[in-house]
This record gives C-alpha cells, sequence and structure tokens, in this order.
C-alpha cells in the first residue's frame, strides 16, 4: 500500500439463500442482511482464520440511512518480521513482533444500498494485498451465520408447499443467507473482448468432484468442462462481450464458473474467470485511483480515516 495513493475497486453485493430441504428458498434484501449482523454483538465481530494464524475483526462500523461503512483488519502472525533499511548508510532494523502479534492491515469499505431493495447494493472496497473481497465476503458470512443463534425465526420460512406439522402448524424450513460479491467489468475487458479474437470460452463444474469414474474408485472426477468457440469468422458481431456474459448467465446454475481464453487487439495472450468463488480477475473489475492527501497514510487504522472515506463516499455520488 502506498502512503500517498490508494485503489478502490467496484462491486455489487447481492444476498444468496440456501436450504438443506429445499432447492430455491426465498432470499432476503442486503439491507436486511445488515440489520440481521447488527444484532450480533460487536465481541462477535472478530473471526479466526487459517486455523488461528489470522484474525479478521471488524474495528469500525458506521451505518447511516443507506450508506454502511466499515473498516475490516486483518491481523496475520504468520508474516515475517518487516525490515527497514538505508542502503546507502548499510543502516538495517529489524521490527520484531512478540509473542501472539500479527502483523495488521485494513481497508475501508463502503456499502451503498439500492432504494429498491430487491436490487444489489453497490460496494467500494480499498484494495490491501491479502484483505481483498474475498476475506470480507468470508467475514460477513460468519457473521450472517452467528446472527442465527440470536434471531433464529429469521433464519425460518414456511415450506413452500404449505404442509402443515402435526399441531397444524405451518410447516418450516431452514435458511442460511450469504454474501456474493460481483466485480464490476472495466471497461478494458469489454474493449478486449470486443475488439481481440476469443480463443475459446470453457464452462466448468465442479459439483461432481470426487466422484469414482471407474469400478474400484481408483480414478475420480476433478471437473465438467464444455468447451465453446465463436463463428467470428463466419458471422463477426460488434459486441461480443455481451453475447458471452449472456452465455456465462445463462448457464450458472450448471456451471461454477467460465474461462475465456483470447487473445487482446494487441496481440497479447489472456486468459480471464468469471463467476468463480473469486470472481471475476482483479485485473478487470472496475477501480479509481485515490490521491491528492494532505498526510501520509497508513497501512493500518483502528478508526475511520476520514480522509480516506470521504474520497470514497465521492465515488459513490459519481457512479
Amino acid at each position: 500500500m502506498k502512503k500517498q495513493e490508494r485503489l478502490v475497486f467496484f462491486y455489487d453485493l447481492v444476498i444468496e439463500a440456501y436450504s438443506r430441504t429445499f432447492d430455491a428458498p426465498q432470499t432476503i434484501s442486503v439491507k436486511k442482511a445488515i440489520e440481521l449482523m447488527e444484532r450480533v454483538d460487536r465481541e462477535q465481530w472478530i473471526k479466526e482464520q487459517a486455523k488461528g494464524r489470522e484474525r479478521l475483526y471488524v474495528s469500525d462500523y458506521h451505518h447511516d440511512g443507506n450508506t454502511v461503512s466499515f473498516l475490516i483488519n486483518k491481523s496475520d502472525t504468520e508474516i515475517s518480521d518487516p525490515v527497514f533499511t538505508i542502503p546507502n548508510a548499510k543502516q538495517r532494523r529489524v521490527v520484531a513482533k512478540v509473542e501472539q502479534e500479527g502483523q495488521d492491515f485494513s481497508v475501508h469499505a463502503i456499502i451503498r444500498l439500492a432504494d429498491d431493495e430487491l436490487e444489489p447494493a453497490l460496494v467500494l472496497i480499498e484494495h490491501c494485498n491479502g484483505l481483498g473481497f474475498v476475506n470480507i465476503q468470508r467475514l460477513l458470512n460468519q457473521i450472517l451465520q452467528d446472527a442465527t443463534k440470536v434471531v433464529p425465526l429469521e433464519f425460518e420460512q414456511n415450506h413452500p408447499d404449505g404442509a402443515l406439522d402435526s399441531k397444524g402448524r405451518p410447516k418450516k424450513i431452514n435458511v442460511k443467507f450469504k454474501t456474493r460479491f460481483d466485480g464490476h467489468v472495466s471497461n478494458e475487458l469489454k474493449k478486449d473482448l470486443n475488439e481481440g479474437k476469443v480463443q475459446s470460452i470453457e464452462l466448468i463444474t465442479e459439483r461432481q468432484k470426487f466422484t469414482p469414474f471407474d469400478e474400484d474408485g481408483y480414478i475420480k472426477e476433478k471437473c465438467k468442462t464444455l468447451v465453446l468457440t465463436l463463428k467470428d469468422e463466419e458471422h463477426p458481431i460488434l459486441d461480443k462481450y455481451s453475447r458471452i456474459v449472456g452465455v456465462v448467465k445463462k448457464n450458472r446454475d450448471t456451471y461454477d464458473k467460465a474461462r475465456i481464453k483470447f487473445k487482446s487487439p494487441e496481440g497479447l495472450e489472456r486468459t480471464v474467470e468469471m463467476n468463480s468463488d473469486e470472481g471475476l480477475e482483479k485485473a478487470y473489475v472496475k477501480r479509481a485511483r485515490l490521491d491528492g492527501f494532505q498526510s501520509d497514510l497508513s497501512s493500518s487504522y483502528e478508526k475511520f480515516e476520514v480522509a480516506i472515506l470521504e474520497k470514497m463516499k465521492a465515488l459513490l455520488v459519481e457512479d
């Protein structure tokens, strides 16, 4: 992280619903999910990761109308002690951690709730290596899971077939809610796909992973891949990007992710994955650069850094 500059990435946030007893339970709005998380004691907003070697935690939080701000930190005990040098002076200084200490990093994240609660919420996340949206998604999901113990009735729904239990009351199904972040596509990806040469589109699913493929199970399935190609030579179109994204979205329930191999207009070989757990490749997620700060920025904060937060809020107005 640079001390006078920050990168911010743009995402859509949606809530997905899961149930062991029904394939398509009703989901909830992002606003409702935030309200459920707020029911969990803030002391529980600290979660161990990597078998206790890392801790993700929310160090500052503010909910004002349709804007929700998080300061999310990661304390990593596995990182080596930082070393600072002045090579010309042959000076070298090691800052040693003490027992149980972790090197700390933080990112600001802002959620703008949609006026229509059925629509995704816009999310801006400050960039930090090792503390990306996947970490944030995992932390929010764990807090949502904790909410099931505080307000369990919020995670029950009437069975869609209208069945009644033995006492004549509506039969219930248990539901889990999870966050999903979808990266906003940058103009670079649209340009590269529309003006470049798409070599192949692979739709991939690992839902039958480890299924035996021979009689004694020695050979197991790893994944299923459907390879597609385009008729560019016979029937070129201008908006290849929209056509490809449409196919990927249409097959989302069957295939977990898509891998697109193409050659950019400059002749560079590229591969990009979409709709995987890691989302869109970071190189193609819409971003904005923040600069012009009046003082140096830190790599970690315990309270919101107003200078960063205000510049991010300005992007919400522009988007």
